[in-house]
């Protein structure tokens, strides 16, 4: 009898501890996935400002 309660202890702790790993891993992958968009956003944006001073500095050198 002893050893059923075991088992069952056993097999209901490892879904308990896995349940929180899973929920940290999860809380993880959202982060990272935001963090991602925002640095691509970024990136997106610091290319469109060095395009547009790249054509500025163009058009002056062209007048000079």
């Amino acid at each position: 009898m002893n050893i059923t309660y075991y088992l069952a202890g056993l097999l209901s702790g490892i879904c308990v501890a896995s349940f929180f790993i899973g929920k940290e891993l999860y809380k993880f992958y959202i982060k990272n996935k935001i963090q991602k968009k925002q640095l691509d956003r970024m990136a997106k944006l610091n290319d469109k400002i060095k395009k547009s001073f790249y054509l500025e500095s163009n058009e002056m050198s062209s007048y000079l």
